[in-house]
Protein backbone atom coordinates (compact mmCIF):
# COMPACT_ATOMS: atom_id res chain seq x y z
CA UNK A 1 0.00 0.00 0.00
CA UNK A 2 3.09 2.25 0.70
CA UNK A 3 4.19 1.67 -3.27
CA UNK A 4 0.18 2.69 -4.35
CA UNK A 5 0.37 5.92 -2.57
CA UNK A 6 3.10 6.90 -4.87
CA UNK A 7 0.62 6.93 -7.50
CA UNK A 8 -1.49 9.60 -5.50
CA UNK A 9 1.23 12.28 -6.20
CA UNK A 10 0.06 14.34 -9.13
CA UNK A 11 1.10 13.19 -12.88
CA UNK A 12 4.53 14.83 -13.17
CA UNK A 13 5.72 14.08 -9.52
CA UNK A 14 5.02 10.70 -10.38
CA UNK A 15 6.83 10.28 -13.44
CA UNK A 16 10.27 12.00 -12.29
CA UNK A 17 10.44 10.87 -8.13
CA UNK A 18 10.16 7.22 -9.68
CA UNK A 19 13.50 8.31 -11.68
CA UNK A 20 15.47 9.06 -8.73
CA UNK A 21 15.52 5.04 -7.76
CA UNK A 22 17.68 4.52 -10.97
CA UNK A 23 21.28 3.61 -10.73
CA UNK A 24 22.31 3.99 -13.96
CA UNK A 25 25.10 5.10 -16.44
CA UNK A 26 27.15 6.04 -13.22
CA UNK A 27 24.49 8.40 -12.30
CA UNK A 28 24.20 8.22 -8.28
CA UNK A 29 22.83 10.68 -5.78
CA UNK A 30 24.59 12.59 -3.62
CA UNK A 31 24.60 14.50 -0.51
CA UNK A 32 24.51 18.10 -1.00
CA UNK A 33 27.19 19.90 1.60
CA UNK A 34 26.00 21.38 4.43
CA UNK A 35 26.98 25.28 5.16
CA UNK A 36 26.24 27.66 8.13
CA UNK A 37 23.40 30.14 7.72
CA UNK A 38 26.55 32.50 7.58
CA UNK A 39 28.16 30.92 5.00
CA UNK A 40 25.37 30.88 3.31
CA UNK A 41 24.61 34.96 3.28
CA UNK A 42 28.08 35.63 2.31
CA UNK A 43 28.47 33.68 -1.07
CA UNK A 44 28.18 36.03 -4.15
CA UNK A 45 25.39 36.35 -5.86
CA UNK A 46 25.72 34.54 -9.74
CA UNK A 47 23.55 35.71 -12.66
CA UNK A 48 19.72 34.05 -13.51
CA UNK A 49 19.02 32.56 -16.42
CA UNK A 50 16.24 33.34 -18.46
CA UNK A 51 14.51 30.35 -20.89
CA UNK A 52 12.18 31.12 -24.02
CA UNK A 53 8.78 30.45 -22.90
CA UNK A 54 7.45 27.26 -25.24
CA UNK A 55 4.70 25.77 -22.83
CA UNK A 56 1.42 27.78 -21.11
CA UNK A 57 1.14 27.29 -17.78
CA UNK A 58 -0.86 29.84 -16.13
CA UNK A 59 -4.15 28.65 -15.34
CA UNK A 60 -3.91 24.86 -15.56
CA UNK A 61 -6.21 22.57 -13.62
CA UNK A 62 -5.82 19.27 -14.54
CA UNK A 63 -7.80 16.28 -12.96
CA UNK A 64 -6.34 12.85 -13.38
CA UNK A 65 -7.43 9.04 -12.06
CA UNK A 66 -5.24 6.49 -10.16
CA UNK A 67 -6.43 2.77 -11.31
CA UNK A 68 -4.97 -0.36 -9.88
CA UNK A 69 -6.06 -2.81 -12.59
CA UNK A 70 -9.41 -2.15 -13.16
CA UNK A 71 -10.08 -0.57 -9.73
CA UNK A 72 -10.22 3.03 -9.25
CA UNK A 73 -8.06 3.65 -6.23
CA UNK A 74 -7.35 7.48 -6.12
CA UNK A 75 -7.66 10.89 -7.33
CA UNK A 76 -5.04 13.45 -8.32
CA UNK A 77 -5.02 17.25 -9.31
CA UNK A 78 -2.79 19.37 -10.71
CA UNK A 79 -3.07 23.60 -10.95
CA UNK A 80 -1.18 26.69 -12.30
CA UNK A 81 -1.89 30.00 -10.61
CA UNK A 82 0.22 33.26 -10.18
CA UNK A 83 2.42 33.30 -7.32
CA UNK A 84 3.87 35.55 -4.91
CA UNK A 85 7.16 37.22 -6.38
CA UNK A 86 10.95 36.94 -4.98
CA UNK A 87 13.27 39.87 -5.68
CA UNK A 88 11.15 41.35 -8.12
CA UNK A 89 10.68 37.93 -9.87
CA UNK A 90 7.20 36.61 -10.80
CA UNK A 91 6.47 32.96 -10.28
CA UNK A 92 3.84 30.48 -10.93
CA UNK A 93 2.63 28.40 -8.06
CA UNK A 94 1.82 25.30 -9.01
CA UNK A 95 -0.22 22.80 -6.31
CA UNK A 96 -0.38 19.02 -6.75
CA UNK A 97 -2.78 16.94 -4.83
CA UNK A 98 -3.45 13.27 -3.91
CA UNK A 99 -5.77 11.33 -2.52
CA UNK A 100 -7.54 8.07 -1.52
CA UNK A 101 -10.64 7.61 -3.04
CA UNK A 102 -12.51 6.86 0.20
CA UNK A 103 -13.46 3.19 -0.21
CA UNK A 104 -10.00 2.44 0.15
CA UNK A 105 -9.14 5.36 3.35
CA UNK A 106 -9.59 2.18 5.60
CA UNK A 107 -7.10 0.41 4.37
CA UNK A 108 -4.48 3.28 3.54
CA UNK A 109 -5.74 7.08 3.25
CA UNK A 110 -3.30 9.23 1.17
CA UNK A 111 -3.90 13.00 1.52
CA UNK A 112 -0.95 14.47 -0.34
CA UNK A 113 0.30 18.15 -0.83
CA UNK A 114 2.84 19.58 -2.73
CA UNK A 115 3.31 22.93 -3.90
CA UNK A 116 6.38 24.87 -5.63
CA UNK A 117 6.89 28.60 -6.79
CA UNK A 118 8.74 28.44 -10.30
CA UNK A 119 10.24 31.89 -11.63
CA UNK A 120 8.53 32.41 -14.47
CA UNK A 121 11.69 33.72 -16.41
CA UNK A 122 14.10 31.34 -15.35
CA UNK A 123 11.63 28.17 -14.50
CA UNK A 124 13.89 26.98 -11.39
CA UNK A 125 11.94 26.62 -7.70
CA UNK A 126 12.17 29.60 -5.39
CA UNK A 127 9.92 27.81 -2.68
CA UNK A 128 8.71 24.13 -2.44
CA UNK A 129 6.38 22.66 0.12
CA UNK A 130 5.87 18.81 1.06
CA UNK A 131 2.91 18.03 3.07
CA UNK A 132 1.95 14.22 3.70
CA UNK A 133 -0.64 12.15 5.23
CA UNK A 134 0.16 8.48 4.06
CA UNK A 135 -1.60 6.01 6.75
CA UNK A 136 0.24 7.09 9.90
CA UNK A 137 3.13 8.14 8.14
CA UNK A 138 3.27 12.00 8.32
CA UNK A 139 5.54 14.97 6.77
CA UNK A 140 6.12 18.22 6.89
CA UNK A 141 8.62 20.12 4.75
CA UNK A 142 9.72 23.48 3.59
CA UNK A 143 12.71 24.05 1.41
CA UNK A 144 13.61 27.89 0.34
CA UNK A 145 15.68 27.93 -2.94
CA UNK A 146 18.49 31.01 -3.44
CA UNK A 147 19.03 30.32 -7.12
CA UNK A 148 21.51 33.52 -7.08
CA UNK A 149 23.81 31.80 -4.29
CA UNK A 150 23.08 28.29 -5.69
CA UNK A 151 21.60 27.22 -2.03
CA UNK A 152 18.68 26.03 -0.01
CA UNK A 153 17.19 25.92 3.19
CA UNK A 154 15.04 22.86 4.62
CA UNK A 155 12.78 23.50 7.43
CA UNK A 156 11.49 20.15 8.88
CA UNK A 157 10.32 19.15 12.36
CA UNK A 158 11.42 22.77 14.08
CA UNK A 159 15.26 22.44 12.23
CA UNK A 160 16.59 24.43 9.95
CA UNK A 161 19.34 23.82 7.60
CA UNK A 162 21.34 25.43 4.55
CA UNK A 163 23.37 23.61 1.40
CA UNK A 164 25.37 24.21 -1.06
CA UNK A 165 23.57 23.42 -4.57
CA UNK A 166 24.17 22.51 -8.03
CA UNK A 167 23.20 25.97 -10.52
CA UNK A 168 19.34 26.34 -11.10
CA UNK A 169 18.74 22.46 -8.69
CA UNK A 170 14.82 22.15 -9.08
CA UNK A 171 12.38 19.99 -6.59
CA UNK A 172 10.38 16.92 -7.86
CA UNK A 173 7.35 19.15 -8.96
CA UNK A 174 9.48 22.04 -10.93
CA UNK A 175 11.37 19.77 -12.73
CA UNK A 176 8.55 18.41 -14.79
CA UNK A 177 7.90 22.24 -15.49
CA UNK A 178 11.62 22.98 -17.18
CA UNK A 179 11.23 19.30 -19.13
CA UNK A 180 7.84 20.36 -20.25
CA UNK A 181 9.68 23.59 -21.65
CA UNK A 182 12.03 21.96 -23.66
CA UNK A 183 12.17 21.98 -27.43
CA UNK A 184 10.60 18.53 -27.88
CA UNK A 185 10.21 18.65 -31.46
CA UNK A 186 14.31 19.16 -32.13
CA UNK A 187 14.15 16.09 -30.19
CA UNK A 188 15.49 12.45 -32.05
CA UNK A 189 14.10 9.61 -31.25
CA UNK A 190 16.21 8.01 -27.56
CA UNK A 191 17.55 11.70 -26.98
CA UNK A 192 18.23 11.62 -22.82
CA UNK A 193 16.36 14.32 -20.40
CA UNK A 194 18.72 14.95 -17.47
CA UNK A 195 17.35 17.42 -14.78
CA UNK A 196 19.61 17.57 -11.12
CA UNK A 197 17.05 18.07 -8.50
CA UNK A 198 16.72 17.96 -4.77
CA UNK A 199 14.43 14.85 -3.17
CA UNK A 200 14.93 13.94 0.24
CA UNK A 201 18.16 15.68 0.88
CA UNK A 202 19.87 14.03 -2.02
CA UNK A 203 20.75 15.39 -5.71
CA UNK A 204 19.65 13.17 -8.23
CA UNK A 205 19.80 13.34 -11.76
CA UNK A 206 16.21 12.56 -13.30
CA UNK A 207 16.43 11.21 -16.61
CA UNK A 208 14.04 10.10 -19.31
CA UNK A 209 13.99 9.25 -22.95
CA UNK A 210 12.00 10.29 -25.34
CA UNK A 211 10.62 6.93 -27.24
CA UNK A 212 7.77 7.57 -29.24
CA UNK A 213 5.13 10.09 -30.68
CA UNK A 214 1.32 8.23 -30.77
CA UNK A 215 -2.42 8.24 -30.46
CA UNK A 216 -3.33 8.19 -26.74
CA UNK A 217 -6.85 7.79 -25.42
CA UNK A 218 -7.99 8.72 -21.95
CA UNK A 219 -11.07 9.20 -20.36
CA UNK A 220 -11.08 13.04 -21.88
CA UNK A 221 -10.35 11.69 -25.51
CA UNK A 222 -8.11 11.12 -27.41
CA UNK A 223 -4.80 13.14 -27.69
CA UNK A 224 -1.54 13.50 -30.05
CA UNK A 225 1.05 12.69 -27.72
CA UNK A 226 5.28 12.11 -27.23
CA UNK A 227 6.14 9.54 -24.94
CA UNK A 228 9.03 9.15 -22.27
CA UNK A 229 10.58 6.82 -20.28
CA UNK A 230 12.08 7.51 -17.39
CA UNK A 231 14.77 5.54 -16.38
CA UNK A 232 14.22 3.66 -13.14
CA UNK A 233 15.74 0.38 -11.75
CA UNK A 234 14.13 -3.09 -12.75
CA UNK A 235 13.77 -5.78 -10.59
CA UNK A 236 12.63 -4.06 -7.46
CA UNK A 237 9.41 -2.56 -8.78
CA UNK A 238 9.49 -3.44 -12.22
CA UNK A 239 10.34 -6.46 -14.49
CA UNK A 240 11.98 -3.85 -17.45
CA UNK A 241 13.53 -0.73 -17.45
CA UNK A 242 10.71 0.23 -19.92
CA UNK A 243 8.21 -0.75 -17.93
CA UNK A 244 6.70 2.65 -16.78
CA UNK A 245 5.55 5.50 -19.54
CA UNK A 246 4.97 9.01 -19.37
CA UNK A 247 2.72 10.14 -22.36
CA UNK A 248 2.92 14.58 -22.82
CA UNK A 249 0.90 16.14 -25.44
CA UNK A 250 2.26 17.00 -28.49
CA UNK A 251 0.61 20.60 -28.94
CA UNK A 252 1.75 23.74 -27.05
CA UNK A 253 0.48 23.06 -24.14
CA UNK A 254 2.51 19.33 -23.31
CA UNK A 255 0.04 18.28 -20.42
CA UNK A 256 0.47 15.22 -18.87
CA UNK A 257 -2.19 12.81 -20.44
CA UNK A 258 -0.88 9.49 -19.38
CA UNK A 259 1.15 7.25 -17.18
CA UNK A 260 1.04 3.61 -17.33
CA UNK A 261 3.36 1.12 -15.41
CA UNK A 262 3.44 -2.72 -15.11
CA UNK A 263 4.64 -3.83 -12.07
CA UNK A 264 6.01 -7.15 -10.83
CA UNK A 265 2.29 -7.72 -9.51
CA UNK A 266 -0.45 -6.07 -11.67
CA UNK A 267 -0.46 -2.76 -13.57
CA UNK A 268 -1.06 0.97 -12.23
CA UNK A 269 -2.41 3.70 -14.80
CA UNK A 270 -2.89 7.56 -14.37
CA UNK A 271 -5.19 9.08 -16.71
CA UNK A 272 -6.57 12.90 -17.37
CA UNK A 273 -10.05 12.77 -16.86
CA UNK A 274 -11.08 16.51 -16.76
CA UNK A 275 -9.25 19.67 -17.98
CA UNK A 276 -10.72 22.64 -16.07
CA UNK A 277 -7.91 25.07 -17.65
CA UNK A 278 -8.59 28.81 -18.59
CA UNK A 279 -6.41 27.57 -21.68
CA UNK A 280 -8.82 24.77 -22.69
CA UNK A 281 -12.21 27.07 -22.47
CA UNK A 282 -10.75 29.70 -24.86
Amino acid sequence: MRFLALFLFFAFNLSLAFGQKANFERKKAWAPPPISADSSASLPELPLRRVSALARFEGEDLHYSVKYGFIEAGKARLTVEPGPTYNHRPTWKVVGSGRSLRAFDWAFRVRDHYETHIDQEGLFPHLFIRRVREGGYRLERDIEFDPAKRTSVTTQNGRREHHRLPAFCQDVVSAFYYARNLPIERMSMGDLIEIPTLIDGKIHSLRARLTGRSQVKVKLGKFDCWSFTPVVQKGRIWKDESDLTVYVSADERRIPVLITSDLLIGSIRLELTDDDSAEASN
